[in-house]
């Protein structure tokens, strides 16, 4: 075995015996080589750029990771193949499911190629050696294609073994749900059933807030804001502020879960705050997910006077 071959072998071993011929390349062996392997049956043709090792088990898992390498960055498993890698599914899906960005259809293949245009690296992890997308984006994607009752399942198995939580999912949601955007309508409304608002705490609230004005050209506020009266005296504490422009900004859970006195205790430090000429903005955690843009008017409106 030439010491080429050995170091494609061991590239391949981790992926189930398929490697591509970028792969097969970067180990130094030239294109004319691998076609000539591949012609005397060294090598198997899986699909164009994608090969297998001879005799190598022609597994499930090998079909999945040749299918997801057979196509352009990023790729991943997806869908229902994803949801039982995770365990989410215990049954293996009869087709192998596979998301990428952006997918010129040439031919037929023998499994089904989602394209989605808010695919990130981000949203891809590896298990055993095969590129998945995130536990949260698979019950999310499932949405689009699975059954209600399938997708519920998959849910609440991945909230049971701590894949995710159902903030993480309703966070997801808030980044890629747009108009006409599949499958968002049948896991918004399971997600909500599941969500606790307790766990929404005012860290989590502040760094959506965070989030939400990093994505705008507008600068940062200053955070934990503690504002005196003319006797030096605390008024209270606010969650951020623009002092330039006299502006408080709260971020606002007190719906959901705030007791009564201290939501009085919030109004109280608002009124004095407005006595002393300042403007007390609140937002809701609703309004940060669901209407960033409504937000970064508030905003704008606070930076450019």
């Amino acid at each position: 075995m030439t010491p080429d071959h050995q170091l494609l072998i061991s590239t391949a071993r981790i992926q189930r015996g398929v490697f591509t011929l970028t792969q097969a390349q970067a180990c130094g062996i030239p294109r004319r080589t691998i076609t000539g392997r591949a012609a005397r049956g060294v090598y198997e043709t899986l699909y164009p750029g994608v090969y297998g090792i001879a005799g190598t088990d022609d597994s499930w898992h090998r079909s999945v990771i040749a299918s997801v390498l057979s196509l352009p960055q990023p790729v991943a498993a997806s869908h229902q193949t994803a949801a039982h890698l995770w365990g989410m599914a215990p049954q293996q899906p009869k087709a192998v499911e596979v998301v990428t960005r952006r997918y010129r259809r040439r031919h037929r293949l023998p499994f089904v190629v989602h394209e989605s245009l808010d695919l990130l690296e981000t949203d891809i992890v590896e298990i055993d050696g095969i590129p998945v997308t995130s536990a949260v984006r698979t019950v999310v994607d499932l949405g689009a294609s699975a059954p209600p009752w399938y997708v519920e399942r998959c849910l609440d198995n991945a909230l049971r073994d701590k894949q995710l939580t159902a903030w993480d999912v309703r966070c997801f949601i808030a980044r890629v749900a747009r108009s006409g955007r599949n499958g968002i309508g049948t896991i918004r409304p399971l997600v909500e059933d599941r969500l606790s608002w307790n766990s929404i705490t005012e860290s989590v609230l502040e760094d959506l807030f965070r989030s939400v004005v990093a994505s705008s050209p507008y600068p940062m506020p200053d955070p934990q804001y503690e504002l005196v009266d003319v006797n030096g005296d605390l008024v209270g504490r606010f969650d951020f502020a623009y002092p330039a422009s006299r502006a408080l900004i709260e971020t606002d859970s007190e719906r959901y879960h705030m007791d009564s006195a201290s939501f009085q205790r919030d109004r109280e430090k608002q009124n004095r705050a407005q006595l002393l000429g300042w403007t007390v903005y609140r937002f809701t955690w609703r309004q940060l997910l669901d209407e960033p843009d409504s937000v970064l008017d508030v905003i704008a409106s606070i930076c450019e006077t």
